[in-house]
């Protein structure tokens, strides 16, 4: 059977999607064929598609996307016919998707081995309507089944399709790789899926660790094949907390150090953070890691987001990065529930306390079914009815009047200001002005800079001016109705 996948890349960085570059090494180690399609890097998608002539489309959906999808769905239908099936965590929390026309089937939690045995069925001619994580229209029904286990042996994988992207010049030529060597979170931050996902699957697939780790020798021999047979520079972890286990990290250090010694990059919580731990890392070559503060507001961060960690440890993780030579990365959130202006200026100050190379921000976002976004319905921040968008770099949808434009032109300065503290009562007068373009690419240009030049996160090679090229085109191919 022929399975393809099709994504809309997110943003300006060359990032790896790896959800879809793990379901489509399963599709291919499960005896079918499969392949990726960037809607906006695809010359002529509708026309690629149609001679791929695929049995199976699937696609990824996140929150605020679905609408885009839907309509994707439909336009390539008018050139193709095809199963449709939809997954990611959209269709995970809110599995009414399976109403819309456009749905054959959705996914719920992880695909990897739903996907092959759907391709199985449809290549033997059988039933297909029973396989657990699916639910399936059936003679006008829907068939909802429960989820299965989560899969504990994260080795038993294969590794992350990559030649897939071989076909899009940026990713080819990008030398900046992703990785992930876990999946799951331990902690249940109340603007998160995962304590929603980890109640699903106990209510659903019964007893299983939710956070699991691949092997120190899995992981470094992907690594290194990735390195023999890929541009690789820069080796970037993506996981949700790569540094939930100590003794893990102690192993991987010392063989990456050995058999490795590239560059690389992850993600850290600050109250994990202790100078053997920073060792570890500063060993295995980290040269990046990027760190949640999200408020500097302590009471805000304890009591609204349940992030239980004080300044002084965030500090402190500051303080060790720096002596070990590591770039800091913060993240960090405004337009908080319960969160003034001058909140938002303390989340500020802290990180400017930080001293980051960049201070991410994005505009709080409340994902539908999660904890937060209970909260904000039950305090009148919210319209039950309100429409999720798509980006968490646009709008504020909490706030009203001249808070929500303060907060969402405060996103724009956020990082300028940690950087020069200077412009800060400059800053307070800026904020209450009309959005507009200088705003918008004042903020692009600065986040540009700091993850090509400062940070390694983006590549600064011909692979991302390629990619900048190709996003120029995209709009001329949608206009042209090549793509969508």
């Amino acid at each position: 059977m022929k399975c393809l996948f099709i994504y809309r890349t997110a943003s300006l960085d060359i990032t790896d999607p790896m959800g879809i570059m793990c379901l489509i090494a399963s599709v291919k180690q499960g005896g079918h064929e499969a392949d990726l399609m960037l809607t906006n890097l695809e010359k002529d998608l509708f026309k690629a598609v149609k001679e791929y002539r695929p049995d199976v489309i699937g696609f990824s959906l996140t929150s605020g996307s679905e609408d885009y999808y839907l309509e994707l769905i439909r336009r390539l239908r008018k050139h193709v016919s095809f199963l449709s099936i939809v997954g990611g965590p959209h269709p995970t929390f809110f599995p009414e998707i399976i109403e819309k026309p456009e749905v054959d089937i959705i996914c719920r939690g992880e695909g990897d081995e739903a996907i092959v045995d759907l391709l199985d069925c449809l290549q033997k001619g059988e039933d297909y309507s029973g396989i657990r994580n699916l639910w399936v229209k059936k003679g006008g029904q829907v068939v909802k089944n429960p989820m299965r286990p989560l899969i504990q042996d994260l080795d038993s994988l294969p590794y992350p399709d990559r030649d897939s992207f071989l076909k899009y010049y940026a990713y080819a030529n990008s030398s900046t790789k992703h990785f992930l060597s876990s999946r799951g979170c331990p902690y249940d931050c109340t603007y998160c899926f995962n304590h929603m996902l980890k109640r699903l699957y106990k209510e659903e697939a019964g007893p299983g660790k939710y956070c699991r780790l691949r092997s120190v020798e899995n992981v470094i021999r992907e690594v290194e094949h990735v390195r023999d047979n890929y541009p690789l520079k820069i080796v970037y972890f993506h996981d949700d907390l790569f540094i939930m286990n100590k003794e893990w990290l102690k192993e991987f250090s010392a063989a990456y150090k050995a058999r490795i010694g590239l560059p690389m990059i992850c993600y850290v919580r600050a109250n994990l953070v202790t100078e053997e731990v920073v060792r570890y890392l500063s060993e295995a070559n980290c040269i990046t890691i990027a760190m949640g503060v999200e408020s500097g507001n302590e009471t805000i961060r304890k009591n609204v987001l349940k992030r239980n960690m004080t300044d002084g440890q965030i500090l402190n993780a500051a303080r060790l990065f720096h002596k070990y030579g590591i770039s800091i990365m913060t993240q960090n959130m405004v337009g908080l529930p319960d969160e003034t202006l001058e909140n938002a200026y303390e989340t500020i100050q802290l990180n400017i306390l930080v001293k980051p190379s960049y201070a991410w921000v994005s505009i709080f976002q409340p994902y539908p079914r999660t904890e937060m976004h209970a909260y904000c319905i039950e305090k009148g921040y919210l319209d039950p009815a309100h429409q999720q968008h798509a980006s968490y770099q646009v709008e504020s949808p909490i706030n009203t009047g001249m808070t929500k434009r303060e907060f969402e032109n405060l996103h724009k300065f956020f990082a300028l200001v940690i950087e020069f503290p200077f412009l800060m009562n400059l800053s307070r007068k800026l904020i209450r002005w009309p959005g507009n373009i200088a705003f918008n690419v004042i903020y692009r240009a600065f986040k540009g800079y700091t993850h090509i030049f400062r940070l390694k996160m983006s590549s600064g090679e011909i692979g991302f001016l390629g990619y900048l090229w190709d996003l120029m085109g995209y709009k001329v191919r949608r206009m042209l109705g090549k793509t969508y």
